[in-house]
């Protein structure tokens, strides 16, 4: 086989799963025998000039055989044409954060562009995939989904729930991960919501006034994520759009109830009866969510053994399996 070479965004503090998984994949594959190299973009992608740096830098230091763009910055390909690409798409949310002359050129560089280049496509949901497809004109044969997976680094734990002061755990701090509206139907239960990611100005106020205990982490690394995991009661992620939705299966892992959307791709993703499913742009129900998971130790039992048998779906083994197998195919 062609030796692969990883293509990886710049490193950041706080933005990291994509290379959590990738890091994962990235060793499993080396050690099935397969030569593998990897690239570190030297830009964060904040602008034209930034992009057209990180592409005119894969175009000078690639190596022959195949180039896998873990995510994110699938512009990386544009200047590529030649080679066998294999991108992999997460999500279409930049498409949504934009609007006007910017969404179009992102539609184009993010998307339009590299996708018609690269000889496969990799999404992470058949969520996601449908949503690549309706974004840009590419066969649908060469759109492959390959899931997302738990590392072994969240082991299954029991806990005493801690019914008087319940700690729900909320990872995400970007407009779809709703973490207003669970501020707003927490409103005086007595619980300690803890928060991973940075908070906005007007999301501390109504912390403050809301009655909510709360606590913040900011930058943390994945051995601090798994503890707050190991110590959670409960696992918060009512998200308004995801391409994945890794909390419900690494909360699934964790062996703790959580509590996600009744949307797509996490109510499949949550498997069946492996996650408490609520309306997310219902405060009343996210709400009634918690506190039918907060008093009834039969439903959270329930929960917890299914998404137990729920998360062995999404193994290292299985992914990097499918990945050996698309590689080998190009």
């Amino acid at each position: 086989m062609a030796m692969i070479t990883f293509i990886f965004r710049k490193r950041s503090a706080t933005v990291f799963s994509i290379e959590k998984l990738f890091d994962a994949l990235y060793d499993r594959i080396e050690k099935s025998g397969t030569s593998v190299c990897r690239l570190e973009l030297p830009h964060i992608s904040t602008g034209f000039v930034s992009v057209l740096r990180n592409a005119w830098f894969v175009a000078r230091h690639k190596k022959p055989g195949l180039l896998h763009i873990t995510g994110d910055v699938h512009y990386a390909a544009v200047l590529c044409p030649f080679s066998r690409t294999i991108i992999t798409i997460h999500d279409c949310v930049v498409l949504h954060r934009r609007s006007g002359l910017k969404r179009v050129l992102m539609r184009i560089l993010w998307f339009g562009l590299p996708l018609r280049l690269a000889s496969a496509i990799t999404v992470i949901s058949a969520q996601t995939k449908d949503e690549v497809l309706r974004t840009v004109a590419v066969p649908e044969k060469k759109v492959t989904v390959i899931p997302n997976f738990v590392d072994g680094e969240l082991p299954f734990t029991e806990r005493p729930f801690a019914r008087e002061r319940p700690r729900i755990l909320h990872v995400g701090t970007t407009a779809n991960k709703n973490l207003a509206k669970v501020v707003a139907a927490l409103r005086n239960l007595p619980c300690v919501l803890v928060i991973v990611g940075e908070l906005a100005q007007a999301t501390e106020d109504d912390l403050r006034v809301s009655g909510i205990h709360y606590e913040n982490f900011v930058g943390i690394d994945e051995a601090a994520i798994s503890r707050l995991y190991r110590d959670a009661d409960i696992i918060s992620f009512p998200s308004t759009y995801e391409g994945f939705g890794m909390p419900i299966i690494e909360g699934q892992a964790a062996g703790r109830s959580v509590l996600t959307s009744d949307l797509e791709p996490m109510r499949s993703v949550a498997g069946q009866g492996g996650a408490l499913l609520v309306n997310p742009h219902s405060v009343d129900s996210i709400r009634e969510g918690f506190v039918r998971l907060v008093g009834d130790d039969l439903l959270r039992a329930r929960l917890i053994a299914a998404g137990k048998e729920n998360c062995k779906r999404y193994t290292l083994d299985a992914a990097a399996a499918s990945y050996l197998a698309l590689y080998r195919a190009l």
